[in-house]
């Protein structure tokens, strides 16, 4: 079994720690083992099956935006890379520490002539717009919904000067210095990120400075695939619709839950879909186990309290949405992955073997 090969990594640990945390803290805050059953016993399900279609064209963006980033790397792909992408987040729904990224890299590999190494640089670009996307939904959430705000924050924006602006700004905030670190991450030299990250990773003594730099070194390799800032606009420009796409999956599912009736309009019900998709995702950055169970059903149902939906409609919804995108990939992926004679214990091996330093130390969403 693949997690028994992890069982002795400390990423692993901390995942599984990090997990039990936030769920014990999700249970206590947000769930009445009654309440929530008759809310899970009273959505209307059939929003679920055309929901998934958001969620595969959502994959299809996903699929685009790596073929982009791949084309200074191997040109055309020889084959379709959907499946790819698709056994990727098969992988780390079922194994912890965020190995699928490597394992999407490694089988790349096996597909076209590519390094391992040199596609997972690519990967980490897509994180990184990834979290710009999110901190761009998270602002224009804020912008849409001043109503929500208020609701969330009145009693402090009334204590602020500027109030509710000041508000709606501090949620940019995040999303203006993610960007400024991706432009000049972007614009900057090889050697001039190595020296500067050798000069921190050497505070930490020559053991980390080493294993930084090894890390840092392999990365570099498929950054160099966004190297002007035309490049990054286009890249963030497709992280946009794969975002929307699975806010639309969202938003669907949110309608058997009826929370619609639960806001004054039509733009208080889409902002708050928003920001559930902003915070449930985000919240990948917090060590969890296999599918980010915690963090995401957390963050998710702490944001639609925050816009007053009753605590249990919030985590019997954000549940259902976690059901939802952990089982298809899930499904979908291991029947790709048979079709095409490979196995997950095979990828992983393989993976270990090509050195990647992330198979070893572990990663977040």
């Amino acid at each position: 079994m693949p997690n028994i090969m992890l069982i002795g990594n400390k990423a692993f640990w901390i995942g599984t720690v990090g997990s039990t945390v936030f769920l014990a803290v999700f249970v206590g805050l947000f769930v009445d083992l009654d309440t929530i059953g008759s809310v899970l016993n009273g959505a209307n399900y059939a929003y679920v099956a055309p929901s998934l279609l958001f969620y595969f064209i959502a994959v299809w963006f996903r699929t685009a935006r790596w073929k982009f980033l791949l084309r200074p790397l191997i040109g055309k792909p020889k084959k379709s890379i959907y499946s790819v992408v698709i056994v990727g987040y098969m992988a780390n729904n079922l194994i912890p520490v965020r190995i699928g990224e490597v394992i999407r890299s490694y089988y790349l590999s096996l597909r076209e002539e590519c390094s391992t190494s040199s596609a997972f640089g690519t990967v980490a670009v897509e994180r990184a717009t990834d979290v710009l996307a999110l901190l761009f939904f998270l602002g224009i959430a804020a912008l849409m919904s001043i109503s929500g705000i208020e609701r969330a924050f009145g009693h402090i924006s009334s204590e602020i000067p500027g109030g509710t602006l000041v508000m709606v700004m501090a949620a940019l905030l995040p999303f203006i210095a993610v960007l400024s670190v991706v432009l000049i991450i972007s614009i900057s030299s090889k050697q001039t990120i190595i020296k500067f990250l050798g000069s921190v990773f050497g505070l930490l003594g020559n053991k980390y400075r080493g294993r930084g730099l090894a890390i840092t070194d392999r990365l570099l390799e498929g950054l160099t695939v966004v190297n002007s800032l035309s490049d990054l606009i286009k890249v963030f420009a497709w992280s946009i619709p794969v975002w929307a796409a699975e806010a639309g999956m969202y938003y669907l599912i949110a309608m058997g839950f009826d929370l619609g009736s639960i806001f004054n309009t039509q733009i208080d019900f889409i902002a708050a879909i928003l920001l559930f998709t902003a915070a449930a995702n985000l919240a990948g950055v917090f060590p969890s186990t296999a599918g980010g169970w915690g963090p995401f059903d957390f963050f998710g149902a702490a944001a639609l309290t925050a816009f007053g939906v009753q605590s249990e409609i919030a985590a019997g919804y954000a549940l259902t949405v976690h059901v939802v995108v952990w089982l298809p990939p899930t499904v979908v992926g291991a029947l790709l992955l048979i079709l095409d004679g490979k196995s997950l214990t095979g990828l992983i091996q393989g993976a270990k073997e090509s050195r990647q330093p992330i198979v070893n130390q572990g990663s977040a969403k």
